[in-house]
């Protein structure tokens, strides 16, 4: 929860999140499937049960303990706090049976489709949740070396509103190719200063970032 209050004071106006399955299907806010790096070895988001992942102190790890005692947010618990403030980048983080319809229906309840963008590196994902008709903006991100004429065609023919690769992949040329195709280039995996501004040089309609104030100059206070 700190993460997005502290978006929302350095007047971030969207925000990116990964979504997941626990065991016993509640959608929990989470990047890694695996919470190793959170000082929980072996522990897996889809083995524990929402309960049992809200009750890890899930932010002991970062900063030398600054942010001890936070909690793993569920997608339901962050809709009810933000409501309308921010529009959602959604990613689907691991496919699993029935995700793509729990998270729509989490999306419905707090009537929040209009400001809502579903992602995914899992192509069959997206095609799932593109069959449930939902109108809301899908976008495919990509790794490396991906960002090819074949996969903005691909994405562009599956229905896709955004086509989503590194950073450091974009140029001018390849952009204005995808725009011919798709609505939306938004990039990821931005490192650093230079990454940005290639980014916007290249006419790309959003990035994904940790640094918001990079863009917006203002900070938290």
């Amino acid at each position: 929860m700190s993460a997005f209050k502290l978006a929302a004071q350095m007047a971030t106006t969207e925000i990116e999140f990964d979504i997941q399955f626990s065991e016993d299907k509640q959608l929990m806010i989470c990047h890694d499937p695996e919470l190793s790096r959170y000082g929980y070895p072996g522990k897996e988001i889809s083995t524990l049960t929402g309960a049992e992942l809200q009750a890890l102190d899930i932010g002991a790890w970062f900063e030398d303990g600054k942010f001890a005692g936070e909690r793993m947010l569920t997608l339901n618990e962050l809709f009810k706090k933000f409501t309308t403030q921010f529009t959602y980048h959604l990613e689907i983080k691991t496919p699993a049976p029935g995700l793509a319809a729990a998270i729509l229906d989490c999306i419905n309840t707090h009537q929040l489709a209009s400001r809502t963008f579903v992602t995914s590196f899992h192509f069959t994902a997206l095609v799932e949740f593109a069959s449930l008709d939902s109108g809301i903006p899908l976008g495919w991100l990509v790794r490396d070396e991906a960002f090819t004429t074949e996969n903005i065609h691909r994405a562009a023919e599956a229905g896709f509103s955004q086509f989503c690769p590194l950073a450091r992949e974009v140029t001018p040329k390849r952009v204005a190719e995808a725009h011919q195709h798709i609505t939306e280039v938004r990039a990821h995996s931005v490192k650093n200063k230079q990454d940005m501004m290639r980014v916007i040089e290249s006419s790309c309609n959003g990035l994904t970032l940790n640094w918001p104030d990079w863009l917006t100059h203002k900070d938290q206070t």
